[in-house]
Formats: C-alpha cells, sequence, structure tokens
C-alpha cells in the first residue's frame, strides 16, 4: 500500500545534497547520467502532453519492470520538498484520488512510497506531473525523482519534456543505455562517457 513519508531524508537511500551536486565534487561517490530526449526538443520545438506521455509511458514502465526488485519506490521532488499539490485543478486525477482516499492534504511535504505495482498504475499521472500540475501551458513546477530502496539510481521526470536516468553504477548506467534506447536523443551529462 502506497505510503506517505515527510522525512524524505531518511527515505531516500542516496544523500540528496551530494547527487544534486555531483558535478566536479571530490567525493568518494560519483555520478552519472543519462538524458533521453525527444527529437528537436532541445531545439525548441512544442512538444505536447500527448506526445510525451505516447513516447515515453511504454518505455518508462518498460524501465521499471526490468530495474524491480520488489522492493519499494521512493517518489520525491528533486531538491527541495514542496506541496504535492499548490492549487485543486481537475488534472492529475489518479494521484489526486489517492491523496483524498488517504487523508492526505495537497499540501503534504514528502516522499511518496510505492510498490512496483502502484508505480505502473499511476505512472500516467507521475510523467505528466511536473508539466501538468497547473493546468496551464509552459508553467511547470517541479521536477520528480524516481529511485529504487536498494539500486543505486534515480529516474529524473523534467517538466522539459524529457527524462534522465543517473545513477552511481556506471556499469548499470551502460547496461540501461544499450537496453533502452528506442528512438530517443541520447545525451551524457558531463563527465559519464558511456556510449
Amino acid at each position: 500500500m502506497a505510503t506517505f513519508n515527510r522525512r524524505v531524508r531518511k527515505a531516500l537511500p542516496y544523500d540528496r545534497k551530494k547527487y544534486l551536486d555531483f558535478f566536479g565534487n571530490n567525493e568518494s561517490t560519483t555520478w552519472y547520467g543519462v538524458s533521453f530526449q525527444l527529437p528537436g526538443g532541445f531545439e525548441g520545438r512544442n512538444i505536447g502532453i500527448t506526445e510525451f506521455l505516447d513516447r515515453y509511458e511504454t518505455w518508462f514502465k518498460d524501465l521499471i519492470i526490468k530495474l524491480d526488485t520488489d522492493l519499494n519506490w521512493i517518489i520525491n521532488h528533486d531538491d527541495t520538498d514542496l506541496n504535492w499539490f499548490p492549487n485543486d485543478e481537475d488534472n492529475l486525477p489518479a494521484l489526486r484520488t489517492l491523496f483524498k482516499q488517504n487523508n492526505i492534504p495537497n499540501n503534504f511535504r514528502g516522499a511518496l512510497i510505492f510498490s512496483k505495482e502502484e508505480l505502473l498504475e499511476f505512472t500516467k499521472d507521475l510523467l505528466s506531473y511536473p508539466t501538468c500540475v497547473f493546468n496551464e501551458e509552459r508553467l511547470f513546477y517541479k521536477d520528480l525523482d524516481i529511485s529504487h530502496a536498494e539500486l543505486p539510481i534515480v529516474i529524473k521526470i523534467s517538466g522539459h519534456w524529457n527524462i534522465h536516468i543517473l545513477s552511481t553504477d556506471k556499469h548499470l548506467l551502460r547496461k540501461l543505455l544499450s537496453e533502452n534506447r528506442s528512438d530517443f536523443i541520447i545525451k551524457e551529462y558531463r563527465g559519464t562517457s558511456l556510449i
């Protein structure tokens, strides 16, 4: 059953401050990253939610199924914990219903803890979240980070119509890259060197 955890720092299997500042740091933990982008998106092509979901939803679900080890998934705002719903719009129906059914207020700040089945069930709303919370075109909210309780991986759902995969395990990231190319444009984070 989905749980709501206000103590994000304790729930995450990594140090969020080090993860967010992984470029150029001299820490013992090195993060690597890859961005999966739609053609033309970086150049400013207008990508809408329908195209985004058509291209990413199945790909994302396949990725979760490949990675899952029957442990929980943690979903949180990427750097700062904000209200999950800063408004009372009629969008993101599955996610908003989950909050209501569990008597969780819109201003809840923290992480959602999901099983694989729950993550797959709420995929559409999670992928839509950064771009749809405000129900206004080109008005984005926070990116979402989805991490696994055991695997050293973060899947970042971006409001800029792409998905990033970050990991401290270069071998795992290389494997995911080789298995999940589809027809996305692949951009490596600086210092990753996988391709």
